[in-house]
């Protein structure tokens, strides 16, 4: 009974409202927005021959390179905007993120959160985190959201001189609740309250 109880907490402690594979990066309903100057390639579909998807088919993540800056030369801007959210208590957005395995480069990502609908990159204010991506390979990063009812999470690959930019990659995107300290301990208690019922109906 206390393995059933510390199942239903485990599960209790994070529970999704929205996840995002980029099994599609055409069909996931992300907007692409390239401010990069002067503008080159938007956001693309992984390539299994750069390395293989954290998660999913090989191919199945959403890449950006040093051309967002055409030619690969300027400052890049290069924007992954969500379809908007209903959060629903949402706390947290999670999501893996690397370059590749090529050292001498400075590949950064800068985490936004915006409520409501509006999908202009201007609109962006609120900033949750600058992520430096490893070339080690996939690692996972966590950020707290704003409380709002709605809103979009926004990635922007941004390198202020595109000659010293290589790649970057997300994969795996999460938008989860996870239960308050005091609602987390009473769910406890609820559970081993019935494990403690069901022994002495035994």
């Amino acid at each position: 009974m206390l393995g059933l109880a510390g199942a239903t907490l485990a599960l209790a402690a994070q529970a999704d409202t929205y996840t995002e594979g980029f099994d599609n990066l055409a069909a996931s309903g992300w907007t692409l927005t390239n401010n990069s100057s002067p503008a080159g390639q938007a956001w693309f579909q992984g390539v299994p021959e750069y390395f293989a998807a954290q998660s999913g088919g090989s191919g199945s993540y959403a890449a950006a390179n040093f051309l967002s800056a055409a030619a690969g030369a300027g400052s890049i801007s290069n924007w992954l905007i969500s379809p908007e959210l209903t959060l629903g208590g949402a706390n947290t957005v999670s999501f893996f993120a690397r370059t590749e395995a090529v050292e001498g480069f400075s590949d950064t990502v800068k985490v936004y959160f915006n409520a409501g609908a509006d999908v202009a990159t201007s609109s962006f204010t609120s900033l949750l985190g600058t992520v430096t991506l490893s070339t080690s390979g996939w690692t996972q990063y966590t950020f707290a959201l704003p409380s709002a009812a709605t809103g979009r999470i926004a990635f922007e690959y941004a390198v202020s001189d595109a000659a010293t930019a290589n790649l970057a990659a997300i994969d795996s995107v999460s938008v989860s609740a996870v239960p308050e300290p005091a609602s987390f301990a009473l769910m406890g208690l609820g559970v081993l309250g019935l494990a403690f019922l069901r022994r002495r109906q035994d």
